[in-house]
């Protein structure tokens, strides 16, 4: 059992510290991609509206049918896993080609790359 001031107490805080630091830096890395996020969909309403004369009803609509479509209106987006036409294997989100066989992502999209 670690004693006071023995050292085990220190690495403890040293651990946790150094999760705690990951964790900021998650959150930071969560935070730029939601600005990102924010500002490609206030473009693309800006250009729709712009453009085709949808009004704010027709979005909040919109955006009330994408909620539903998991079948929860929670304000939410499930994640749809998607499988690589190659290997068949579970495609991860974080990149642009199937980690098992290299085959590239084309179905990624606008948001798929921010």
């Amino acid at each position: 059992m670690p004693q006071p001031g023995g050292g085990g107490d220190s690495a403890a805080a040293g651990r946790a510290a150094g999760k705690a630091l990951t964790a900021l830096e998650e959150a930071k890395r969560v935070d730029d991609r939601v600005e990102k996020l924010t500002l490609a969909c206030m473009a693309m309403w800006e250009l729709l509206r712009e453009r085709t004369g949808l009004t704010e009803e027709d979005l909040l609509a919109k955006v009330r049918e994408i909620d539903l479509r998991d079948g929860a209106e929670d304000g939410k987006v499930a994640r749809q896993f998607k499988r690589c036409p190659r290997c068949d294997r579970v495609m991860s989100a974080k990149h642009a080609r199937c980690l098992y066989c290299g085959e590239p992502d084309l179905q990624a999209g606008a948001f798929g790359q921010i």
